[in-house]
């Protein structure tokens, strides 16, 4: 009997990557705009779900603002449009009001995505875009700097409380 097979294990089956998600697309965000130094503190602040107007007044959402908060490094605030699909896109791509509502406060308009599939040849002029390699966003067209308009109030509110809200969730308090 020597040479002979008594059972035969079949191999593991690969892991599946998880499909992606808007929660997957913001913790990668997260770890990007994550920077802290010991001296300066953090670099960047991190808003979720951020409307443009204060009350009842809102029409839109931006899925994403980092603001820099290094003076050595610009102040630079960074929008982005969070899409998971080709369809979730093209839907954006159908109603440019939705960007345009906060592009105009902000120094960089990001496209993020998991899948570089998802942009073909449509990335809107002044828009950049970031795609999921592996664990982290890589910059696969970076976003040129756009001129801005001051912040009004009615937009600077909803933002710090989308601020204090997402530090709140990340750091497991009830918002």
């Amino acid at each position: 009997m020597s040479g002979d097979v008594l059972f035969t294990v079949d191999p593991p089956a690969p892991e599946r990557a998880q499909p992606a998600t808007e929660r997957t697309m913001f913790d990668l965000l997260h770890a990007r705009y994550g920077t802290t130094n010991p001296a300066n503190g953090p670099r960047y602040a991190c808003a979720e779900h951020v409307r443009n107007a204060a009350g009842f007044y809102a029409t839109r959402t931006a899925d994403f603002i980092a603001m820099d908060l290094w003076p050595s490094t610009g102040l630079l605030l960074h929008g982005h449009e969070v899409k998971i699909s080709r369809s979730d896109w093209l839907r954006e791509l159908a109603e440019p009001a939705k960007a345009a509502a906060f592009q105009r406060w902000v120094d960089h308009w990001w496209l993020v995505v998991p899948d570089r599939l998802i942009v073909r040849d449509d990335l809107p002029d002044g828009w950049g875009l970031m795609v999921q390699q592996g664990n982290r966003l890589r910059i696969a067209h970076r976003a040129p700097r756009l001129a801005t308009e001051p912040m009004p109030r009615s937009v600077l509110a909803p933002l710090l409380r989308a601020v204090v809200t997402t530090a709140a969730r990340r750091a497991g308090g009830v918002v």
